[in-house]
């Protein structure tokens, strides 16, 4: 049974600690034993995010709740150590418990700086324990089928891609700390992030990079990248909205044959004729299929092939290059190289 102990116990917390939940009814060997929180009444409540859970948790699996991490995994031990706190404590923490000898899993973004990301990767080689981030978008399946369309060459060659991800401003962040964090909370590192990442796990490494980053009533809260490939140029756009907004992220992908959509959950391919087809993929979301594999992989002792700490870092590599566009006016970066 493998043994998890979460640190942070707010808002997606409860995405995973519901993953969790599930994958030990449905069998898998995982069951949650700790959290902790600075704050005690994130126990008693649940705080809701821009997307909704998956289900609600029936007959609570019971978990020791602390209010002191280090107390936590001295007493509990776990296998793996769940980190959802705000981004500029998860290089800390993580090199700490992995230092410590504990798996690690993450959230996003993987920390304030690429040069963090490094040290992090080279800790986890160093102990022999396994890192991985929490880019959940690598395991939604509309995205899965759109990585399978392009390497397998389903519609033909690529030829232009869109994406797109529109939240409501996350003001159920403790202190609303993302509203306030400048650069750190914007939507580029908060929400363009993840499809700079999916972007980057179906096309590679772009060779240069721009973006454009506007703040209309939040700060940094529009942004507008471009990667750029020899074949094709990738634009992906992000926003924070006012709290009615309701969240929306998709893309529009052309090929030779025709335009493969993700929209309103559901995934489209019309070809040149004008014929539409529904694709069906699996009813299912990023944060769980994470979860799973992640289970897996660790019950397995297998390696992690499909999301290393290395492509994260790339990632945090990628929105730094962004940050330097945009405050130069949005000029094209060449690439460079990173991990």
């Amino acid at each position: 049974m493998i043994k998890v102990a979460m640190i942070g116990f707010g808002g997606i917390a409860q995405a995973h600690r519901y993953a969790y939940w599930h994958f030990n009814k449905a069998g898998l060997p995982v069951q949650l034993i700790a959290a902790c929180d600075a704050d005690p009444e994130k126990f008693k409540t649940v705080t809701k995010i821009n997307i909704p859970l998956r289900g609600e948790i029936q007959n609570e699996l019971p978990f020791t709740a602390y209010s002191d991490w280090r107390e936590m995994l001295e007493k509990e031990k776990p296998d793996l150590v769940d980190i959802c706190l705000p981004t500029r404590f998860h290089k800390s923490v993580a090199i700490e418990a992995l230092k410590l000898g504990f798996h690690v899993m993450c959230e996003k973004p993987m920390a304030e700086s690429y040069a963090d990301c490094v040290e992090m990767v080279a800790t986890a080689k160093e102990a022999g324990r396994h890192l991985m981030i929490a880019q959940c978008v690598r395991f939604q399946p509309e995205y899965e089928y759109l990585q399978k369309a392009v390497s397998e060459e389903l519609y033909g060659p690529l030829k232009t891609s869109e994406f797109y991800r529109y939240s409501p401003i996350p003001t159920w962040s403790k202190d609303k700390w993302q509203v306030n964090a400048g650069k750190t909370g914007s939507c580029l590192t908060e929400l363009n992030i993840h499809d700079m990442d999916v972007v980057q796990a179906i096309f590679g490494l772009p060779e240069q990079i721009s973006c454009e980053m506007q703040s209309n009533v939040y700060p940094y809260d529009f942004a507008d990248s471009k990667f750029v490939y020899p074949t094709h140029t990738v634009s992906i756009k992000s926003a924070w909205y006012d709290e009615t907004h309701v969240f929306s992220a998709g893309y529009r992908v052309e090929f030779e044959k025709g335009v493969l959509e993700h929209k309103n959950g559901q995934v489209f391919f019309t070809d040149r004729a004008g014929h539409t087809q529904t694709i069906e993929v699996e009813d299912a979301d990023g944060i769980m299929g994470e979860i799973r594999y992640l289970v897996k992989m660790l019950d397995a002792q297998s390696d992690n092939y499909r999301n290393p700490p290395e492509h994260s870092a790339q990632t945090i590599y990628s929105l730094e290059k962004c940050y330097e566009s945009a405050d130069a006016g949005g000029v094209l970066l060449r690439y460079g190289e990173a991990l």
